[in-house]
């Protein structure tokens, strides 16, 4: 039995506007990427976010989408993955320049339609068009492309997560890589995810919410992002780090030094917080998951806390490491190869870096048909 770690990254802009052009966001951060994972020969799956390129090319801006397809060939030519990311929002998005001006209630594609018979169709439409994009594009390179793997923006599969999964099912998808378990983000108006009640289970098959799992085995594998809650103690722990960085005058651990834009949440007003919240916060907000930190530290410990919770020497486990490489800077990278580092060093052969696609040729031994 073994540990699959899928290195995953959300191929996307910055969703409410740009600081700068999108070569210097999204571009060059990816190559970056690639390069590191390369040196280490280890794949990467890039969940390419299309509806942002079809938004460009329809305001008639084609440097971005050709530096996008040609970055997203380029990944696969080189051996990593690329897989679907689906961000409805940009087909009801203007650009001005660097800035978007944004319609956040579509944000969702549980929110397409305010009825299921409305919003099935809606959102297969979204699936089939994503998953149709990709595999047109990207056997141009290799012929055995398949997308076949999803990640919802925002990590949304939630409202009406039974429509969803019915057409991600429909639409030909293996896999879903949205589930961060524990994570519940619904403090605004954008986005609605509530993943504290999904099974207690490293890997499972959904075929009607994020819940409950197929009892038979049938739908879409899930492969989530690997998450934990720290106790008081390590919470501490981490704080003090983060004052030894400070006095050594080192950079903080968990924070990016690129801003190059802001997202679709900071078009929306947000609830202010009490001048104690950033004080309180660290200790009171505990839960953490694998969006790549500059605190490989952190990191590790979360790795090891989540995968003690299953029997990972009689059983295979599939777990991802998401990144964003818009918000990627020198730290993170060098934080992530030295989280790979240790996580390499602490579970041996025991654990190995997949794509999305070598993951569903391990589950299913049929091969999904393009649409």
């Amino acid at each position: 039995m073994a540990i699959y770690i899928l290195y995953s990254a959300d191929y996307e802009l910055y969703l409410g506007g740009n600081d700068c052009d999108e070569s210097d966001v999204l571009i060059g951060p990816t190559d970056t990427l690639l390069d590191l994972f390369d040196m280490s020969d280890i794949p990467v799956t890039l969940f390419a976010d299309t509806f942002s390129i079809e938004c460009y090319r329809k305001h008639s801006l084609f440097s971005f989408p050709d530096a996008a397809e040609g970055q997203l060939k380029d990944a696969i030519r080189r051996g990593h993955d690329v897989q679907s990311h689906v961000h409805p929002h940009w087909r009801y998005t203007r650009i001005d320049g660097n800035r978007y001006t944004v319609n956040p209630n579509y944000y969702l594609l549980g929110k397409l339609a305010d009825n299921n018979e409305e919003l099935y169709p809606k959102i297969l439409s979204y699936l089939l068009t994503s998953r149709m994009y990709l595999n047109d594009l990207l056997t141009q390179v290799n012929k055995n492309y398949r997308c076949i793997a999803f990640r919802s923006g925002g990590y949304g599969l939630q409202p009406h997560a039974d429509v969803v999964i019915k057409a991600l099912i429909d639409s030909g998808f293996l896999m879903d890589s949205s589930i961060v378990p524990g994570l519940i983000a619904n403090t605004n108006t954008i986005n609605e995810v509530d993943f504290s009640g999904v099974p207690k289970k490293a890997n499972y098959y959904l075929d009607s919410d994020v819940d409950h799992a197929s009892e038979n085995n049938r739908g879409i594998f899930e492969i989530p992002i690997a998450s934990c809650t720290f106790n008081i103690m390590e919470t501490a722990l981490f704080q003090i780090e983060i004052l030894s960085a400070f006095l050594h005058n080192k950079i903080h651990p968990e924070k990016s030094t690129v801003p190059r834009g802001y997202s679709i949440q900071a078009t929306v007003n947000k609830p202010k917080h009490s001048k104690y919240h950033n004080f309180l916060n660290p200790f009171r907000d505990r839960f953490f998951y694998l969006d790549c930190s500059t605190n490989d530290s952190k990191m590790v410990r979360c790795t090891k806390k989540y995968l003690s919770r299953f029997d990972y020497r009689n059983n295979d486990i599939f777990f991802s490491c998401n990144m964003h490489p818009k918000g990627l800077s020198k730290e993170h990278f060098d934080a992530l190869d030295r989280y790979h580092t240790s996580i390499i060093n602490y579970y041996k052969e025991t654990i190995t870096p997949v794509s999305y696609q070598q993951a569903a040729e391990m589950v299913t031994k049929n091969p999904p048909e393009l649409p």
